[in-house]
């Protein structure tokens, strides 16, 4: 049977939380799972759909659903079958209708649904569904700063505006781009620490773009952005040196990020500052919603 969260009973709640953690070290309570699936991310939680066998929870699904007003597109991630059902391919397409379904809803006229299973890769291979694209986290070797950098003007409430302005446009176009909503600022302003910085990026006092690092273990990762009218005079490379630069000043022991191969000038602009391909986040399949 398949059903959505937000139509569980108390019992397979428990149940739900229990196949979560089941292969996890840090547990999750059921506290924590019900904030994070009724999230804005998963439409309040009409974006987690379960199969469910005699009340207990075998497989799942988490369609991100909001890129849908902006974008028309969907994402779904975390397509979970638990190790000993046998007939995957039956509850994964189960599973992706509900999920085209519950995208078509939300006005979405794209699905994009990621994994790293290889099970799953090949579930879905016979089930005519082919890679698109991959996620991926890169590694630069090479700290050496090869330009001037741009000024960084940290993140607050009197210009948090700008900021949400700024990263809508420079990721509206971008694959897998997030749209960034005005509570999700609030939430960075209100975590902004040593570890997790965020800044408006300014040249001759005019903001072209923004950068947001978070440091873990001495680990620095970083995104950036610039908005369109920017583009094509340099200040993307510029940008990045500003990233790397920041980083530097930190004394972080290594510096990586995560990009999307469908990202095209991105991707070539790292390669070609010398960043490497360290490890695989997600294979990326389109289904169609039509």
């Amino acid at each position: 049977m398949i059903k959505k969260y937000l139509e569980l009973n108390e019992l397979e709640v428990r149940k739900l939380n229990k196949f979560i953690n089941r292969n996890k070290e840090n547990k999750v309570t059921i506290e924590e799972m019900d904030k994070q699936l009724r999230s804005e991310e998963y439409a309040f939680g009409e974006g987690i759909i379960l199969a469910i066998n005699h009340e207990d929870v075998i497989a799942r699904i988490q369609i991100i659903l909001i890129e849908c007003m902006e974008k028309k597109v969907a994402y779904a991630i975390n397509l979970d079958i638990k190790e000993e059902v046998k007939n995957k391919k039956k509850i994964a397409s189960e599973l992706i209708e509900a999920a085209k379904n519950i995208a078509k809803k939300h006005k979405a006229q794209k699905l994009f649904l990621g994994t790293t299973d290889d099970i799953l890769i090949k579930t879905l291979n016979s089930l005519s569904l082919h890679k698109e694209y991959s996620s991926i986290r890169m590694i630069l070797k090479d700290r050496k700063i090869r330009d001037l950098p741009l000024n960084l003007t940290i993140l607050t409430e009197e210009n948090k505006n700008e900021y949400l302005r700024i990263h809508n446009d420079a990721f509206k176009e971008v694959p897998n781009g997030g749209t960034l909503t005005e509570s999700k600022v609030d939430e960075y302003i209100k975590n902004a620490d040593d570890n997790n910085c965020y800044y408006i990026v300014t040249i001759n006092n005019e903001m072209i773009g923004m950068l947001q690092f978070n440091i873990e273990e001495r680990v620095g990762e970083f995104e950036l952005g610039l908005i369109k009218e920017a583009r094509g005079k340099g200040y993307g490379k510029r940008l990045l040196e500003t990233a790397i630069n920041f980083l530097n000043s930190r004394e972080v022991t290594e510096i990586n990020l995560i990009v999307i191969t469908k990202n095209t000038p991105a991707y070539n602009m790292y390669i070609n500052r010398g960043f490497k391909e360290s490890e695989l986040i997600n294979e990326w399949f389109e289904i169609n919603v039509q």
